[in-house]
């Protein structure tokens, strides 16, 4: 029989740590992005009050109304950009939205300008979509992509270009002018583009600039409820963009999944119409982590980024003078902590792992430790 799904799609990096963390209980995790916080409790009291009075049918594949309405005024209260309901979709978390926004903007034999360190899932969604990832280089120590690199990538099959700011692993806010100059780009060759910002409100001083208030007519953005309120087991997402694209989009998630939850969605609708100083409550424990953990690395004379936003770290491990697998691996099999390896993200961060700042900062104190007494013993 035939098989059309690709037989080399990639394994994501970070899945195999994590896989064999979940072998060796005990095991420090700082390999996942994955909030140590519970989600809101108004948001567990949306959900159970929703189901408790009858919201446990179908809806409309675009989502109920009330959400939508209530992302529309989150997304210009947060991002700066005026969507009505009818541009927002509703997903069952932020994957399916890039899938979606992968193949209304591509479809199959055409390719995207994915960032390259970046997240693994780009390169599996693409390839499972028959379209070609085309990797753009964000160098170290800025994380800022060149024009000139973009200019020659691109391939006459280009469609689109994800950007992804606060981004994963690099935690990079653009400067408004850049991000101008990069829409710019977008315009004169007649790409989609495809922002990444379900990091959006996990910043640390100056937010990002949006690339759909410059250019909301070809921009496709891409929102989770996952990081922003601690919900990632929950997968809810939500897409926005032009009400030409989100219509075509909507009659594919009709026959892909229907309609997320009702229950989950008035779960979103809590998240939204509560209090929001859990989010900022959050942020800051981020931001304390981070300084701390980057003083660490400092007094063990370790090098590493400071991100602007997300809650990640890219430490530099070249003095052990192992390949950042082999690093993960061992640092995972010899010292009972689990990283992500930078070879994960792309061949721009071979000479890192990734260390999630979402984990608590009693295990990020003792992990780094570790890994710094791991990287000192591989230097002699």
């Amino acid at each position: 029989m035939h098989w059309d799904l690709p037989p080399d799609l990639t394994q994501s990096g970070i899945r195999e740590i994590l896989n064999l963390a979940l072998e060796r209980p005990g095991t420090i995790r700082l390999e996942t992005g994955e909030p140590n916080f519970p989600p809101p409790p108004h948001v567990l009291n949306a959900y159970v009050d929703a189901s408790r009075h009858g919201h446990n049918r179908y809806t409309a594949t675009q989502g109920i109304s009330a959400l939508r309405e209530a992302l529309q005024e989150k997304i210009h209260r947060v991002n700066g950009v005026q969507r009505t309901p009818d541009e927002i979709l509703v997903t069952p978390g932020g994957l399916p939205a890039l899938f979606l926004a992968f193949l209304g903007t591509c479809g199959r034999g055409g390719a995207v300008m994915v960032p390259d360190p970046g997240w693994p899932d780009y390169l599996g969604g693409l390839m499972s979509l028959g379209i070609e990832p085309i990797g753009y280089a964000l160098k170290p120590p800025h994380y800022e992509p060149s024009l000139d690199e973009l200019e020659r990538a691109l391939t006459p099959n280009t469609r689109a270009i994800v950007l992804n700011f606060p981004g994963n692993p690099t935690g990079r806010i653009l400067p408004k002018a850049h991000m101008e100059d990069l829409v710019r780009f977008a315009e004169k060759h007649d790409l989609w583009i495809i922002s990444d910002e379900v990091y959006d409100q996990i910043v640390f001083d100056e937010p990002p600039w949006s690339p759909a208030r410059l250019a909301p007519e070809r921009t496709l953005s891409v929102y989770s409820f996952s990081k922003t309120y601690a919900m990632t087991g929950w997968r809810l997402g939500y897409l926005a963009g032009p009400a030409s694209a989100l219509q075509s989009l909507t009659r594919v998630a009709m026959g892909v999944w229907s309609s997320v939850s009702e229950p989950l969605q008035y779960a979103g609708l809590g998240a939204l119409q509560g209090p929001q100083r859990v989010v900022s409550d959050m942020v800051a424990q981020y931001r304390q982590r981070r300084d701390r953990a980057i003083s660490q690395l400092t007094n063990y004379g370790i090098a590493t980024n400071c991100p602007d936003g997300a809650f990640y770290l890219l430490v530099d491990i070249s003095p052990s003078g192992l390949p950042s697998r082999t690093f993960a691996l061992r640092l995972l099999s010899e010292k009972e902590v689990a990283v992500a390896p930078g070879s994960a993200f792309g061949r721009h961060a071979e000479n890192y792992v990734r260390i999630s700042l979402a984990s608590s900062e009693e295990e990020l104190a003792v992990g780094l430790e570790k890994l710094c007494d791991f990287v000192g013993a591989m230097k002699f």
